[in-house]
């Protein structure tokens, strides 16, 4: 009995390119983001671009300033794909990226496919995700072809208003991913202000909080205080409050030296938007203190005072809202205090804690770049 001949055997497929891409990453909450979003990446662009497998490489380092406190990101790119052997490179900095007066989420240029995303023109919020989405956009357009892209990558990317994509201008640039309008205006001074961590500025403030909280503890135990919190309605409580924290963060602001002036023409138009985002770090930080102020006055109110002792109903839980009002009212009075308290506190922590790493080197050249600006002016 002969046995049936074999089948012929199909020869070994050959295996799909391998490709790396190196992303690197200011340090703070970059890296953060790019660290979590790293893990899941090359699956994420093996279903984008199944014709190659995917490896990823992460760093950390920061991205690089020119002397106008810029990103030279094709140079620096470049540079990058030579040191580690990189296929495709993605720098991802805490700075904003502006193409004339656009301020821009993403660019890249496929001769020396090298990319950049802008972390503040991703907005406050969801910074992950779309972060993710604008790497895979990136890559997409380094690797594949742009004009060619299928419609579920713009899904993907939610290319919608306030991001729109342009043509790019600048040498070695293909496009831009950009923001407009009020909303555009509006997601990237989130972003600026998410990128500057402002909770931290609580730690820093220390003289600040022991100030304050000295404040509040007069309310605690001044019975006129009682029922001044008791009589006074919500909407004018909330007033009080929000004045406060608008006086303390003033306050900082000015004491610190925090309000960029921008004497060197070039960094006018920029300004505004960075004094903007300072505004709201400080007053974002100064209202996490006056959270934990009020939670802290109101948990030592209701420890000292007896509820028999304050003004309005009697027993529980009616005299609640007494107690969350006289922390209110106490913890308003201690921000005040707190203003001279943080006179205490060096300009320089405040600073560190106010704005991000790369900020601070942004806002140390603008600062070495103004007496030239000015003697220029005065010749």
């Amino acid at each position: 009995m002969t046995s049936p001949p074999d089948e012929p055997t199909a020869p070994d497929e050959p295996a799909a390119p391998q490709l790396v891409v190196g992303l690197l990453a200011d340090p703070g909450l970059a890296t953060d983001l790019v660290d979590r979003v790293a893990a899941d990446l090359p699956a994420t662009l093996g279903s984008a671009l199944p014709d190659h497998r995917w490896r990823v490489e992460t760093a950390s380092g920061p991205v690089g300033l020119d002397s106008e406190g810029l990103l030279p990101m094709l140079r620096r790119g470049a540079a990058l794909r030579r040191d580690h052997n990189w296929d495709v490179v993605v720098l991802v900095t805490d700075l904003p990226r502006r193409a004339g007066t656009q301020p821009l989420v993403s660019d890249y240029g496929s001769d020396e496919c090298v990319a950049l995303v802008s972390l503040p023109a991703l907005g406050a919020f969801r910074l992950q995700i779309r972060l993710r989405r604008a790497v895979v956009d990136l890559v997409e357009g380094l690797v594949g072809h742009p004009a060619a892209r299928p419609a579920s990558a713009a899904r993907r990317l939610r290319v919608a208003p306030p991001v729109v994509r342009v043509a790019s201008e600048e040498p070695g640039i293909d496009s831009h991913l950009a923001l407009q309008g009020t909303r555009g205006t509006l997601r990237l001074l989130g972003g600026l202000v998410r990128a500057n961590r402002p909770w931290r500025l609580v730690p820093s403030l220390s003289p600040a909080l022991a100030a304050a909280s000295a404040g509040a503890a007069f309310g605690v135990f001044y019975s006129n205080i009682w029922q001044l919190a008791a009589a006074l309605s919500v909407p004018r409580l909330s007033v009080v409050a929000v004045l406060a924290v608008t006086a303390m963060a003033a306050w900082l602001v000015v004491d610190n030296g925090l309000w960029e002036r921008a004497a060197a023409r070039r960094y006018r138009p920029e300004a505004a938007l960075f004094n903007a985002a300072t505004t709201a770090t400080i007053g974002v930080g100064v209202a996490c203190m006056a959270a934990l102020l009020v939670v802290l006055t109101t948990a030592a109110a209701l420890l000292v005072i007896p509820p028999s002792l304050l003004p309005g109903p009697d027993g529980w839980p009616e005299v609640l809202p007494v107690y969350l009002r006289l922390g209110v009212l106490s913890g308003s009075m201690g921000i005040v205090a707190g203003a001279l308290g943080s006179g205490l506190t060096s300009p320089e922590a405040v600073r560190q804690a106010a704005y991000s790493t790369r900020e601070q080197q942004r806002r140390a050249l603008i600062d070495d770049e103004e007496p030239n600006a000015q003697v220029d002016a005065a010749t």
